[in-house]
């Protein structure tokens, strides 16, 4: 399964706030910057530190 979805020439996946746990959708521009995707933030932190959660998967890695 491949969690990470390609759009162009951004990527979406899960992140959390690192602050207060919320999780999301964020996109991941091909410089590596990212941002919640159809809104301005998906909790209520005012700096909020994400962590993207799912990475792309190796071709032929067969790990769900």
């Amino acid at each position: 399964m491949n969690v990470v979805v390609e759009n162009g020439e951004r990527r979406r996946a899960a992140a959390k706030c690192e602050r207060c746990g919320a999780i999301g959708i964020v996109q991941i521009w091909p410089d590596g910057t990212h941002k919640p995707l159809g809104q301005t933030a998906f909790c209520d932190c005012g700096d909020p530190t994400l962590r993207v959660l799912e990475t792309d998967l190796e071709a032929g890695d067969d790990r769900p």
